[in-house]
């Protein structure tokens, strides 16, 4: 029998549906004893004489009993009501990032603040062998003061449980779901990961970063594809956060963030790098000469991009691939690319002209090894450092500078020193 607001369960009245997902229905209820207003979620009653069900809700309330974290919402308690199982959670008065989402990307320091929220519960999470395994928008709510309780950990796995699932099969969200698991089902603390950069990327751009017709289509479009850079989907997204984003999407779990924690801390000092004005003073010749090439691809209103680029990235590295992204027209892109990378931030001079011709698959190599740091834009920056370069070891040294931490500078230098 299906369950209407208004019912009585045990020592709670339904007075109201928060959500439904593939295991259980979320109710508002009202204690009876307490007065006090709390979520209850129910295994779905059609599907009350399904085992595998219930032995995976039961699974679900001892692995969320074990997690008591100021970022995830809070089980109160389970028991059995008329031989259903149910449990009684922490009601969080706000909305769902995927409610949020609906309405238009997140302003990016929102959405770091969000996010950053969400890597704290899953580093305590995995800390004690948790994979939550379906990090999705939905499952994120927002209360009104801002602060986040990640939610529904009813696919989560504990390292050293067998699964519940059998050997190859997937569970989870297809669109926020990992290379890893849709190969083999299997998960680590990375895969949530993965998703959190979904997630992540969605939030700062309004839009899905891997996208299919059908169902297979997404899952091959998560295995292979490479979506572009948030900053040229949203060039209010500083090219350092960017970065961050698509290395959590790297479709190999080796070059991610390998913790929730090292991801959340890239985020916060990104974005303090993002509002914090640049030690180098950006000269107004410079600004002056972008605005004029920006405005022969797009106009008058490049005079407002450029002052808005120029407040919020330290660099004319980042500002360029900010303006870039507002030219739609590929050639017209490549050629604001073309003339306005030559001029120095120090001094607003051109760069001597490369004196010696790069190999071209060399390069295509280089943008490679730097499109995990940099996106999908690394093909251009790569064929305009080459014009640049007097020689292979100062090419390495320009791409290096495009990648905005010493530690990914390195990797990439590590990888890239036997080209050429």
């Amino acid at each position: 029998m299906a369950i209407q607001i208004g019912d009585i369960l045990g020592d709670y009245q339904v007075t109201g549906v928060l959500g439904r997902g593939g295991m259980g229905k979320v109710f508002r209820v009202r204690s009876l004893i307490t007065g006090r207003e709390e979520a209850m979620k129910v295994v779905l009653p059609d599907l009350d004489d399904d085992p595998t069900l219930a032995d995976r809700f039961l699974r679900e309330i001892k692995v969320h009993a074990s997690l008591q974290h100021p970022n995830i919402a809070a089980l109160y308690t389970a028991l059995r009501i008329d031989d259903r199982l149910v449990m009684i959670l922490e009601l969080v008065e706000g909305v769902s990032l995927e409610e949020m989402l609906r309405r238009g990307r997140v302003e990016v320091p929102a959405a770091v603040h969000y996010v950053t929220q969400v890597l704290e519960a899953l580093a305590f999470a995995h800390e004690r062998g948790v994979i939550h395994r379906d990090i999705k928008p939905a499952n994120i709510l927002i209360a009104a003061d801002g602060s986040v309780k990640l939610t529904d950990f009813g696919i989560a796995k504990s390292v050293g449980v067998q699964r519940l699932t059998g050997t190859g099969l997937a569970v989870g969200t297809i669109a926020y779901m990992s290379p890893e698991q849709i190969r083999s089902g299997q998960a680590d603390a990375r895969s949530d990961i993965y998703s959190v950069g979904l997630t992540c990327y969605e939030a700062v751009t309004g839009r899905r970063p891997i996208q299919g017709d059908t169902e297979h289509a997404l899952m091959s479009a998560q295995l292979s594809l490479i979506p572009p850079n948030p900053a040229m989907v949203n060039p209010l997204v500083p090219a350092a956060i960017s970065a961050a984003i698509m290395r959590a999407l790297a479709k190999d779990p080796a070059e991610r963030f390998q913790t929730a924690l090292e991801f959340r801390a890239a985020l916060q000092d990104r974005s303090q790098a993002a509002v914090t004005p640049s030690a180098t003073a950006l000269a107004a010749p410079e600004l002056a000469d972008l605005e004029a090439r920006l405005s022969r691809a797009i106009g008058p209103i490049a005079k407002r991009l450029v002052a808005d680029a120029a407040r919020r990235y330290g660099t004319l590295s980042e500002i360029r691939q900010a303006l870039a992204a507002q030219i739609e027209d590929p050639k017209e892109r490549e050629a604001f690319f073309k003339t306005s990378s030559g001029v120095t931030e120090a001094t607003g001079s051109r760069t001597p002209a490369s004196a010696i011709q790069f190999d071209p698959a060399a390069l295509d190599l280089f943008a490679q090894a730097l499109a995990p740091y940099i996106g999908p834009i690394a093909k251009i920056v790569v064929a305009r450092a080459a014009r640049a370069a007097r020689s292979a070891q100062e090419l390495q040294s320009l791409l290096a500078e495009e990648i905005p931490t010493a530690a990914d500078r390195q990797r990439f230098l590590a990888t890239v020193r036997s080209i050429l």
